[in-house]
This record gives structure tokens, C-alpha cells and sequence, in this order.
């Protein structure tokens, strides 16, 4: 316990970590500052949707007639919230998603055999949530109206995301720091020679991990509320994901609806993102474990572990995308960082199985787990000198 606490606090009171936090924060929030001052339709939909409430329908209407303006600015949002949630129809009301985008899928990759079962499968399954969310009328919430494609992609596929990034880099360079400690400092010869030596790399891992982690959650925290306080959600919290004014555009179908495999409202939706996301940095947290113990030098490290991501990224490319083989790929820890602004859906024309950041998050880190203990065992044969 002590070796685990005495390598946490060298890594915690590394003023690199801090800087590159810093760093990562004040890109944030001029991230966030750029992309707000476009936003103010949505902040007046989230503000009329704390008197309106968040669900469609009569009384919405209703309490939407009787909502006052002080300026032409808001007359002329009120008349475009009025005309957009007028007559809006529940989208998941007959929706067939094995025709609509299973068949379509199958139809323009020419999928045969046991990969266009299994997309048929995946839709066929995807129907039951589709139904689900029809019976509960899901769809007929307001989110943030005609602006709601925007403002969801600025959240989960651009602040979200870029969160990820940097946790997944910081857990990296974490790691990388502290396998090679011992290497940088020249002290590797005598800390392996003491009564712990080599199995101090137990003690290592769990530090950095947790150090990564905690690093990627404290730039959530302090990134996310800047960016709700200069993005007004108001009354729009309890809004599902799948509102009917949320979609996706999709090479192959174009725009279709923006289905998850459970039911998540906007404010249950980002502790989900968050929770894939820390598994994923996870994930690449052992991968720079393996890639450090492997490597004597942390720096050439970061770079292999830069070009191991990179192949990864290309992998998918490079094979016929009607063979299983690329769809296994596809579940590689950097098509799933790629894909984060589908996590929960269906993934797209390139995704076979359901819950696919589940599953690529599950075996990458069981694969790379067996990883790390074959070179951990190698590492205590190696010759150090």
C-alpha cells in the first residue's frame, strides 16, 4: 500500500500532468466560447421549456400560447417554436427499422450470408426499442427544437469527445511516465534490486489508471459547467435523446431518427457518455502499459503508442468492408473513440452487433489485460543492462 501511494503522489506532483490540464482547460473553454454565441434560438427554447415543460402535446401548446415576449428578438423565436411544435407526429409511430435501415444497409454494402443475418438480426432486435419508445411517446419531446441536431452534436460529438481525447492522452503519457520513471531518472538498476524490484509494475499500473481517470473526471467537471453556463438548457433536462427533432444523417439512409437502445433522457445520457468514455480511457491506459514495460524509453513509447492508434484508425480501410473481419475491427478502442457521438445507437452501416461500445470496450480491455500480464512476466526476465 505504501509503494501504491508513494507512485501516486510522484504522479499527481508531476508539473507536467498540471500543465498539460491547464493546457487542455483553457482549450476547452475557448472551445466552448466559440461555439456559444451562435446558441441563442436553443437558450430561448430552454428557457420557454421551464413555464412549458419538456413534452409535447396539448397542454405544451397551450402554456406556449401564453408565454410573453419582451423584444422582436423573441417574438420571432416564439413564432418558430410555436410553428415547429404545432402538429408534430410521434416519429417512432410505425417506424420499421429492419426496412428502413437494416435492408438498406444490407441492399447498398451487398452483405450475403452470415453478416447480412446478423445486420438483419441487429434491426430486427433494434425494432423492440423502437416499439418501446413509441408506447412511451418518446419522441414527442421538445429537446431543443429545430436547434436540437446542433446543439446535441456540440455537446456529445464535440466537448464530449474532445474530453475523451484528452483523457485518453493524459492517461497515456500517465502511464508512459510512470512504467519509465526509474528508466528516466537512472534509478532503474538499484529500485529492481531492492526486495520488491520488478513487481513494483503491480503498484504502477493502478496508480497511473487512477491517476488518468481522476484527471479526465476533473476536466469534466470543470468543463461542463462552463459550458452550461454559457449554453442555457433550462427546462429541457427531462428531454429524451430520440426527440423527434434529433437524427442522424447516414450515407446510405440520409437523415433517420436518432434511436438508442434504451431510453435516455438528455440528463441520464451524459453520465452514460462519461462512463464509456472513462472504460475507454481505461483501455488505452493499458495499452501505454504494455507499449512502456515493452519499451525502455517513454518517449519513443508515446510515439509507437501514436502510431499503434493510428493503424488502428486505418485498420478498418484497408479490408473488405462485406467480411466479418472489418466489422470486428471496427470494435477497435479507436473506431469506438471515433464513433463516440453514436455511442447507445446503432451504430451505423459499419456496426454488426448491438450496444457496440459495450462490446468493443469489454473484450479491448480483456485482450489487453492478457497483454499486459504476458509482458509483465517477460519484463521480470528481461535483461536490464
Amino acid at each position: 500500500m505504501d509503494i501504491f501511494r508513494y507512485e501516486l503522489k510522484k504522479l499527481v506532483s508531476s508539473a507536467a500532468l498540471w500543465a498539460f490540464l491547464a493546457a487542455c482547460m483553457l482549450f476547452n473553454i475557448l472551445l466552448i466560447a466559440a461555439d456559444a454565441s451562435g446558441n441563442t434560438y436553443a437558450g430561448f427554447v430552454g428557457t420557454a421549456a421551464e413555464k412549458t415543460g419538456y413534452t409535447l402535446g396539448e397542454r405544451f401548446s397551450s402554456r406556449l400560447e401564453q408565454l410573453p415576449f419582451s423584444n422582436e428578438t423573441e417574438e420571432r423565436y416564439l413564432s418558430w417554436l410555436r410553428r415547429e411544435t404545432s402538429d408534430v407526429k410521434d416519429i417512432f409511430d410505425g417506424y420499421d427499422a429492419p426496412e428502413k435501415i437494416g435492408e438498406q444497409y444490407i441492399g447498398a454494402l451487398g452483405l450475403k450470408g452470415s453478416t447480412a443475418d446478423m445486420m438483419r438480426a441487429k434491426y430486427q432486435a433494434l425494432q423492440k426499442s423502437v416499439d418501446e419508445k413509441a408506447a412511451r411517446g418518446e419522441s414527442l419531446t421538445v429537446y431543443f427544437a429545430g436547434d436540437t441536431y446542433g446543439m446535441h452534436k456540440q455537446l456529445f460529438g464535440g466537448v464530449m469527445k474532445w474530453l475523451t481525447t484528452e483523457g485518453l492522452l493524459i492517461a497515456a503519457l500517465v502511464t508512459l511516465l510512470s512504467v519509465g520513471f526509474e528508466n528516466i531518472c537512472r534509478t532503474d538498476q538499484l529500485v529492481y534490486s531492492t526486495k520488491t524490484g520488478r513487481r513494483v509494475l503491480r503498484k504502477k499500473l493502478p496508480a497511473a489508471v487512477l491517476t488518468g481517470l481522476a484527471a479526465y473526471l476533473l476536466l469534466v467537471a470543470v468543463t461542463l459547467p462552463v459550458y452550461l453556463l454559457m449554453n442555457h438548457y433550462g427546462g429541457i433536462w427531462g428531454s429524451s435523446v430520440s426527440s423527434v427533432f434529433n437524427y442522424v444523417f447516414d450515407y446510405i439512409c440520409g437523415q433517420k431518427p436518432f434511436i438508442t437502445w434504451q431510453s435516455y433522457t438528455v440528463i441520464t445520457y451524459i453520465p452514460a457518455v462519461i462512463a464509456a468514455s472513462a472504460g475507454l480511457i481505461l483501455c488505452f491506459a493499458l495499452l501505454a502499459f504494455v507499449i512502456g514495460v515493452l519499451l525502455k524509453n517513454s518517449y519513443v513509447g508515446f510515439v509507437v503508442f501514436i502510431i499503434i492508434d493510428a493503424a488502428l484508425f486505418l485498420l478498418p480501410a484497408s479490408l473488405n468492408q462485406t467480411s466479418l473481419a472489418f466489422y470486428i475491427s471496427v470494435l477497435n478502442p479507436v473506431s469506438l473513440w471515433y464513433k463516440q457521438y453514436l455511442w447507445f445507437t446503432d451504430g451505423g452501416p459499419d456496426i454488426l452487433w448491438p450496444h457496440f461500445e459495450t462490446l468493443g470496450i469489454i473484450a479491448t480491455f480483456c485482450l489487453l489485460t492478457i497483454f499486459c500480464i504476458l509482458s509483465a512476466r517477460r519484463f521480470r526476465k528481461k535483461d536490464l543492462l
